[in-house]
């Protein structure tokens, strides 16, 4: 875990032996907990910040699915690992169906708390690294809609977008298309939209990419993660 990795937990349970074996376990990886008795107000929550992780308590009560499966179906695009701690076969088929990628069962102790959270963790920080962008400068001729030439600086890149500079406008919206050099032997050919733009800098999403060019800049990026 690199220094900037600041992971936050929202931890949803009433229940006092579940809160206090999680927190010592997330205590020890430095990961920030907040706590919420309720699924539907967890929830609420949700819907309105962004957490690293959910550790959801099912105990059969209304709600608790509802939360795990709303998570993993909400239109955001870094979803949260979800720890779901079940006291039933039953529960543990429903966790699993709403999606959970860890499941824990009841009684909880210390040893299967750390050890749930120590998976929950290795996919966090996957996750974080494949979102991450990584500083690049390259200058490109980028073609829009229209088939008009628009020279942009890519700032930046991920597996799923990049961040640019342009003297040019660009509306929001607008569908980009280039060739991207990664290193001297391999450029990779990419269709972009902008999603956001500020003064000259701008942010696109990947739209479109052959699956050879995506198997590419995923092995580009994690020689990076590799270096750090």
């Amino acid at each position: 875990m690199t220094p900037e990795m600041v992971f936050e937990c929202l931890v949803v349970s009433d229940d006092i032996q579940v809160l206090s074996l999680m927190k010592c376990a997330l205590d020890r990886l430095s990961i920030d907990v907040e706590r919420c008795a309720n699924p539907v107000k967890g929830l609420e929550l949700l819907a309105k910040r962004d957490v690293d992780l959910v550790v959801c308590d099912c105990k059969g009560a209304p709600g608790e699915i509802e939360l795990v499966n709303g998570v993993l179906t909400s239109d955001r695009k870094r979803k949260p690992t979800v720890i779901t701690v079940v006291d039933s076969p039953f529960l543990a088929l429903g966790a699993k169906s709403a999606g959970a990628h860890v499941i824990i069962p009841k009684p909880l102790t210390r040893e299967s708390s750390a050890q749930g959270l120590k998976t929950a963790y290795s996919r966090m920080v996957r996750e974080e690294r494949r979102a991450a962008r990584y500083a690049i400068m390259r200058r490109v001729l980028a073609k829009n809609q229209r088939g008009e030439l628009v020279p942009i600086t890519i700032t930046d890149i991920s597996e799923h977008g990049i961040g640019l500079f342009s003297k040019k406008k660009i509306d929001v919206g607008e569908l980009l298309s280039f060739e991207l050099a990664l290193s001297n032997a391999m450029s990779i050919t990419v269709q972009a939209r902008l999603l956001w733009t500020r003064h000259s800098l701008g942010g696109a999403d990947f739209e479109c990419m052959s699956d050879a060019d995506r198997r590419f800049l995923h092995g580009w990026l994690a020689s990076r993660v590799r270096r750090n």
